[in-house]
């Protein structure tokens, strides 16, 4: 499958966010977010890629608002969509 660089930026993107919210690293963790929300516009014709990062960016937003103490089960969900997001890439 032919890459668009919209998808290779997205894919970097992502592998971005999965790290900084696997190193509880909040301020990257908040970039990549910011990053991702203004490119996922690109993938509005492509609605199972849409609706797959409309979801990422509820679940990291939630993750950003939990305090790190109870942030596991919100980290799992982010890291899980980041996942199904990178397969519809």
């Amino acid at each position: 499958m032919a890459y668009t660089n919209q998808r290779l930026l997205l894919r970097a993107l992502l592998k971005g966010l999965d790290g900084a919210v696997r190193s509880n690293d909040e301020s990257a963790a908040d970039r990549y977010r910011l990053r991702i929300s203004l490119i996922a516009g690109h993938f509005e014709t492509n609605r199972p890629i849409s609706d797959a990062l409309e979801r990422l960016l509820c679940a990291s937003a939630q993750w950003l608002g939990t305090k790190v103490a109870e942030r596991y089960e919100s980290e799992q969900e982010v890291l899980r969509l980041i996942e199904q997001v990178i397969r519809f890439l």
